[in-house]
């Protein structure tokens, strides 16, 4: 698909980012502009729920307008108003596709490969940016639903002294605020979300679940990931992990690092990762305690993984 041309050749296909279950990103040049964006193309399939959740995701990431939400560029046309989407007609299939600004600095996930774990403020500063496009998105009755660290990319490079610019993208399995539970990835679902999909609970116990409270439980395993190097609940395979976040507590931050403060430690265990979502904060209960660490922290380290290899 290299080189291909989309759109009434308005597009170039210059290289794949990401590819996942229901469509991959392209970096790709625009005919008269010298910026890159990224070009979301959906997976041809048969299944009309997988085939209109691009459509969804465009739909609603037009709806978004934040600083930390990656933005959507409307498709042009002659003569009639701009569209969200569009049919990719010179590909087989024809799959929909839409465009999206390109982020250059690097995933969360490849600058936790580089450095492990993350001092506090560094870390609270990141979950913070990300906590106020999550406050965005459900203020707007939306719930993002699969926070994890490939799904947070910096605008642009980080650079010692220089504000950090994290930016939330993939929005296919949000959904509005109180629905009946998405799919995701096992490691970072939360106990309710993780009962349903098991089905592990009878409908009418864990059918309305909160997706606010679902985000925030997502927030808390970005913090733990940050600020432990590691995931909240690891295993060996899928059940031990399913078991160990319906029942197993995390292994104390104190534990794991110097840096971190008991506060902290229990506000991410037991204020984010409580396996009973009443007894969770709210995310504005989580973003005043992050603004005490992070609000207005500059990065203390460069972080630029186009140096070394190609990365969205």
């Amino acid at each position: 698909m290299k080189g291909t041309r989309l759109y009434n050749d308005r597009f170039r296909l210059e290289e794949e980012i990401r590819s996942g279950g229901f469509a991959t990103v392209w970096r790709a040049t625009e005919v008269g502009h010298d910026v890159p964006l990224a070009l979301k193309i959906g997976r041809v399939t048969d299944d009309p729920d997988l085939n209109r959740s691009i459509i969804k995701e465009a739909e609603l990431i037009q709806r978004l307008q934040h600083a930390s939400i990656v933005r959507l560029f409307l498709l042009p046309r002659d003569d009639r108003a701009p569209v969200a989407y569009a049919r990719a007609i010179e590909l087989p299939g024809h799959p929909f596709f839409f465009a999206m600004e390109y982020l250059s600095g690097g995933t969360l996930g490849d600058m936790m490969k580089e450095f492990k774990k993350l001092s506090l403020p560094e870390a609270a500063a990141i979950a913070l940016s990300v906590a106020r496009a999550l406050d965005h998105m459900h203020q707007k009755n939306y719930a993002h639903n699969d926070l994890k660290l490939e799904n947070i990319v910096f605008r642009y490079p980080v650079v010692a002294g220089q504000a950090y610019s994290p930016t939330l993208i993939d929005f296919g399995i949000a959904t509005r605020t109180r629905l009946q539970a998405a799919a995701g990835s096992i490691y970072i679902m939360s106990p309710e979300v993780l009962a349903q999909a098991k089905m592990l609970a009878a409908p009418e116990i864990v059918g309305a679940v909160d997706h606010t409270k679902v985000d925030v439980w997502g927030m808390g395993v970005l913090l733990y990931q940050m600020l432990g190097g590691r995931l909240p609940f690891e295993g060996r395979d899928e059940r031990t992990v399913t078991s160990r976040i319906l029942k197993s507590r995390p292994q104390s931050l104190l534990e794991l690092s110097k840096d971190v403060p008991a506060e902290i430690d229990n506000v991410i265990i037991d204020g984010c990762l409580a396996k009973n979502s009443a007894y969770r904060l709210s995310l504005v209960e989580l973003g005043q305690i992050l603004r005490r660490w992070g609000e207005d922290v500059v990065a203390s380290r460069d972080f630029n993984p186009g140096r070394k290899r190609r990365l969205w």
